[in-house]
């Protein structure tokens, strides 16, 4: 064999030495996938099984008429509701508090012209958009029910009415009044409708039925990786979320300064009116 043909057969020696050694590879990490899943799910099953013997064990006495568990059907379908329309709230309110004329106005008898302004505006003057205030009329009575329902709901941590009371109280309860009572019992006045602002406190179930999806369309993977695209999603969500609010504010804050009702005889207009945005249509 020549010189050649040697070097020519160490070529392939070592071009096969590598196939071979990518194929070890290759399959020392598949082997370490399918045990990393396997371990996953068999935490998982752990976790289940923990969970139905903890159930089992779990035996307390009859529920007591007057409260509601968590754990029925009604409420998670009614907890379901609260969160869909929290959602909406959430969205909603920073819009109408930025754009109030959307909610409600002040029609002017003398030329027909329309105000914003309803601070000076006479009560027959006062106009409302018939949609938008029935759909807050039924939010805050379905709050308002809302209310009344967590003084009796029955969890795993608080099982006696004196203690869902006190832990209701020291937490969400002033939040929700503030947010559905004045308006409620006032007739949806427009002045009013900042105090709903307040519901922004339940900004974590902004992402429970997205949660809720996911684990559905995710069944076939592990828990550990729900959860992770599900806090990845979860992420994404609040993002545009709070992309929401920053616009609302900056809109918020170029309305305050209108030059023309201002007697500074050195007072900037702010970008809103500089630009002649205040006038125009609001899906500008």
């Amino acid at each position: 064999m020549d010189e050649e043909a040697k070097k020519k057969h160490i070529k392939n020696l070592w071009n096969k030495a590598r196939r071979y050694n990518n194929k070890l590879r290759f399959q020392a990490r598949l082997q370490k996938m399918t045990e990393s899943n396997l371990k996953e799910m068999m935490i998982d099953d752990l976790n289940e099984e923990q969970e139905e013997e903890g159930t089992q064990q779990d035996t307390q006495p009859k529920l007591k008429w007057y409260l509601i568990d968590t754990d029925r059907t009604f409420c998670k379908v009614w907890n379901f509701l609260i969160t869909i329309l929290t959602i909406y709230t959430l969205f909603v309110v920073p819009y109408i508090v930025v754009f109030k004329v959307v909610y409600e106005w002040c029609e002017l008898d003398t030329d027909g012209t329309i105000s914003e302004d309803t601070a000076n505006c006479p009560p027959e003057n006062i106009k409302k958009d018939e949609t938008l205030f029935k759909i807050e009329l039924a939010l805050d009575i379905i709050y308002f029910i809302e209310i009344l329902l967590n003084f009796v709901k029955k969890t795993r941590a608080h099982k006696e009415l004196k203690a869902i009371a006190q832990n209701y109280i020291g937490g969400y309860f002033v939040f929700d009044v503030v947010a559905t009572i004045p308006c409620l019992f006032m007739s949806e006045p427009g002045n009013y409708y900042l105090l709903k602002i307040f519901r922004i406190v339940h900004v974590t179930r902004l992402t429970q039925p997205l949660q809720l999806l996911l684990g559905v369309a995710l069944q076939k993977y592990s828990k550990k990786r729900q959860n992770d695209l599900s806090s990845f999603a979860g992420l994404i969500f609040y993002v545009i979320y709070v992309s929401h609010l920053m616009a609302c504010l900056w809109l918020w804050i170029g309305q305050q300064q209108n030059c023309e009702e201002s007697q500074d005889e050195h007072c900037t207009k702010s970008w809103v009116y500089e630009n002649d945005f205040f006038d125009k249509p609001k899906h500008t």
